[in-house]
């Protein structure tokens, strides 16, 4: 799968990390996707960027093949296609008399 986003894992503590995409600038708010948790025989995301929620998996190798696939479903910034704006036909101008 080819990606632009540039995965980074920011160690928070021992078992603690915060998940941040590279390709975005380190200030931007939505460069942290996640924060992800060492829990038990798993990790626990915490999705808090473009994806919103909390999921567990048994792998980091899951935890980062999952962010992918978020970061793979936003519409990135930028520019969009037009907003189509009906028109209307112009309004007959009363007759002056």
């Amino acid at each position: 799968m080819n990606t632009v986003h540039q995965l980074d894992l920011v160690p928070l503590g021992e078992d603690a990390w915060r998940l941040c995409d590279r390709s975005v600038e380190s200030c931007d708010a939505t460069s942290v996707v996640a924060y992800v948790e060492r829990r038990g025989d798993g990790y626990e995301v915490v999705w808090v960027s473009t994806h919103r929620g909390v999921e567990r998996f048994t792998t980091m190798g899951d935890v980062l093949e999952r962010a992918n696939e978020v970061l793979s479903s936003v519409t990135p910034p930028g520019a969009t296609r037009p907003i189509p704006i009906p028109h209307f036909a112009p309004r007959p101008q009363a007759l002056a008399g």
